[in-house]
């Protein structure tokens, strides 16, 4: 909760839509500050023209004053006019029902006239004709409704407002979500990704430039590849003359020594060759039903003398259409990498199947050594091997895991590995079950 908390409070756009709430309320402020600013500096030119407004219709009344003058004055501005006097007393029409003089907040002007106030209602008094004179200006008695559309109207503007804002925020930003997939994309090892050049100018020069870069990023890594491509070709021809010399040493231990050297070589030559061949698009897969059951069940024959050997869980016969014998270079290549790091003396490897929809999920589990978190995204790269000291204790070239997940892909399914250190590693291997053409 805290992490998903601080995800949204960090993001851009919270921080921008929070930029422009609390612009739209500072603003607000701004503007309700001036407006209070503007009344205080004009109600001294109010009071005043409140008190001529007030003695003209008081001199209007007449004096004494007249309730018949009172009601026709009543009629034409809407006031109830109400007039006290120790013998006499009368109004225009009933006092608003809310009014109470008594109770009244009263404010008393230079001139002796008086502006009272109680729960909203307003009114005016003033010495005329030995009493006094109120004036109560009367409500309109859709006041109350008028002013809750005028709020409701406000408060549907406001989130309108801040509601187009959102979209068009989230819109801008867009890009920046693009942005991150192909990150992402290029992160899991794809650099055919582009992202669509959109959006204001800045994130579009972004785009550009991240385009270009990926695409810098894909040719040197082809270059790369070609190059070692190119030096495996040209090695071959000197490794094949190498071993025919090797026929013609007198030296036995030496010819053996240099033999293994040499057929070392050799194979990590032609792995180098079969990886960068099962990556090419035009990679031909001889595809077929095939039991990955029997496969496995082969391959622990084939590894019965190997310590700590390999035990089998849970098997299913189902059939999918793939290449038997790169199916068979993957397994081998797992249960070879699983048992060089599992301790002689160790538990034993284990691999099970499980079927799930459209997968068939194949699991080479050891207990041995593990391997380091910061590796986990490097180890399907060609050449990269956590053991910097490269003995030949562990063997390898770095390839292995390379072609497995070139085969796999190969496939169209999908290789995971998960690993902790001291208690071992976890290699998934996932194939379709769906049926799919031949390679051609």
């Amino acid at each position: 909760m805290l992490r998903t908390l601080k995800r949204l409070f960090g993001s851009v756009f919270t921080r921008l839509l929070a930029t422009t709430v609390i612009a739209g309320f500072t603003i607000t402020i701004i503007v309700v500050i001036g407006f209070v600013v503007i009344r205080v500096h004009s109600e001294n030119s109010f009071q005043r023209n409140l008190q001529l407004y007030a003695e003209y219709l008081a001199d209007d009344v007449g004096d004494p004053p007249d309730p018949n003058r009172a009601k026709e004055i009543a009629r034409r501005t809407g006031l109830v006019i109400h007039f006290a006097h120790p013998e006499i007393s009368w109004q225009t029409a009933p006092l608003p029902r809310l009014l109470n003089i008594e109770r009244a907040w009263i404010h008393k002007l230079s001139s002796g006239m008086q502006m009272g106030s109680s729960k909203g209602q307003h009114f005016i008094r003033i010495a005329h004709g030995g009493g006094v004179l109120t004036f109560v200006p009367t409500r309109n008695v859709h006041h109350g409704e008028e002013a809750i559309w005028v709020l409701g109207f406000t408060a549907l503007a406001m989130a309108t407002i801040f509601g187009a804002a959102y979209f068009y925020i989230r819109k801008t930003l867009n890009p920046l979500h693009s942005l991150k997939m192909g990150v992402d994309a290029v992160g899991n090892g794809d650099l055919h990704h582009r992202i669509p050049e959109a959006g204001c100018t800045e994130l579009t020069e972004l785009a550009s430039a991240y385009n270009q870069m990926a695409f810098q990023v894909e040719q040197l890594l082809a270059s790369k590849e070609q190059l070692l491509l190119d030096i495996s070709h040209e090695l071959r021809s000197p490794i094949t003359r190498l071993k025919v010399q090797l026929t013609f040493l007198t030296d036995e231990e030496a010819r053996e020594s240099l033999g293994c050297d040499v057929a070392e070589m050799e194979n990590m030559v032609t792995s180098l060759l079969e990886s960068a061949r099962l990556r090419n698009a035009a990679a031909k897969l001889k595809l077929q039903p095939v039991d990955v059951a029997e496969i496995i069940q082969s391959l622990k024959k084939e590894f019965k003398e190997s310590r700590p050997g390999v035990i089998l869980g849970k098997l299913v016969n189902t059939k999918i259409k793939a290449d038997a014998e790169k199916i068979r270079m993957v397994l081998r290549n797992l249960l070879d990498n699983a048992i060089k790091h599992t301790p002689e003396d160790g538990d034993k490897i284990l691999v099970s199947m499980e079927e799930k929809k459209e997968c068939l999920r194949i699991v080479v589990q050891d207990q041995g050594e593990g391997i380091h978190e910061k590796d986990l995204p490097f180890l399907f790269e060609p050449f990269y091997r956590p053991d910097l000291s490269r003995s030949r204790k562990t063997g390898g070239y770095g390839l292995g895991l390379s072609l497995c997940k070139a085969i796999v892909d190969a496939h169209g399914g999908r290789i995971e590995l998960a690993s902790t250190v001291g208690k071992g590693t976890r290699v998934t291997v996932c194939l379709s079950t769906q049926k799919r053409e031949d390679s051609s």
